[in-house]
């Protein structure tokens, strides 16, 4: 009777393994299809089934992490480091789940947790070039801008085209007011990674700081194609467009970037400045006392002067 017993315990339990692989398995596939939410309750019931099951947990946290639950995402990234075995042979296959979770900080703006697990992921795999690159961001954003460019650098040694990397060293040749020194390093990280919006976004801002006005409308032009709601990208390319004598462009860039953002002082600004190029003294008055009302001090003297 004992042994009937343990026999029928074993198998529910295999049953159990097995239908908690199954439910894995679907939730991945969700999970690749874009459909994160239908993936966690997926990877619910394959944790219900099998609570140690350290790839449903840890692929949960990246479905979390994709619908922007942060701290949910660095509950089970934690969760799956903890069961994930840690012999010589799956250290590799451990170090994305730091990356993962220090993502979750940096999202976060928990910068020095982000630092402690991209080093984590570093110690069991010193040929990542992503936790090298992504430390890099987490030390630049943290002002040890030294730090950064050495694990940038290193970055690029592992993976000459991680665009990260290469952002990122064009980031710092920026910071330095060295405009013409970013573009290429931006040129590569687009050729790497031309679908992320703040390449182009930035790009443009160093072309336009080297007066290559149409080169910078070419690079915002493409930061809204890719992000359609950045009201920044609007005024930057307004800028542009007045450099080059299109005030009543600019204009609509500038109105473009109210609808998004109304409260947006620096649109309100440069507004009317492109009004007072145009000769259009009352307007350029009403858009200075608007950019007063959302804070930007600069318009204070302009205000002033409007009767």
């Amino acid at each position: 009777m004992k042994n009937t017993l343990a026999f029928l315990f074993l198998a529910v339990l295999i049953l159990a393994c097995n239908k908690s692989d199954d439910y894995y398995k679907s939730g991945k596939a969700a999970f690749d299809k874009g459909d994160y939410k239908l993936a966690i309750t997926k990877f619910d019931t394959a944790l219900q089934l099998k609570p140690d099951n350290a790839n449903a947990i840890a692929t949960r946290g990246s479905a979390r992490f994709n619908i922007e639950d942060y701290e949910g995402a660095v509950l089970d990234y934690t969760k799956g480091i903890e069961l994930w075995p840690k012999d010589d042979q799956n250290k590799i296959t451990l170090a994305p789940i730091y990356c993962d979770r220090a993502d979750c900080y940096v999202a976060l703006e928990k910068y020095d947790a982000a630092i402690e697990d991209f080093t984590l992921a570093i110690t069991n795999n010193e040929k990542l070039a992503r936790a090298f690159a992504s430390r890099g961001t987490a030390y630049f954003v943290s002002d040890f801008t030294d730090k950064a460019k050495i694990d940038f650098e290193q970055a690029i040694t592992l993976d000459q085209n991680n665009a990260e990397a290469n952002y990122g060293l064009g980031n710092l040749k920026f910071d330095t007011e060295d405009f013409a020194g970013a573009i290429p390093y931006y040129n590569k990280a687009i050729a790497t990674n031309p679908s992320e919006s703040s390449y182009f976004m930035d790009r443009g801002d160093a072309y336009y700081m080297t007066k290559k006005y149409d080169s910078a409308i070419s690079d915002f032009t493409s930061t809204i194609k890719l992000n359609p709601k950045n009201a920044k990208a609007y005024v930057f390319r307004g800028d542009a467009k007045d450099e080059l004598g299109q005030s009543t462009e600019a204009i609509e860039d500038y109105l473009k970037a109210l609808e998004i953002d109304p409260n947006y002082g620096l649109a309100y600004y440069n507004l009317a400045i492109a009004k007072q190029r145009l000769k259009d003294k009352a307007g350029a008055c009403e858009a200075f006392k608007k950019a007063v009302e959302a804070g930007y001090k600069n318009a204070e003297p302009f205000a002033a002067d409007c009767k």
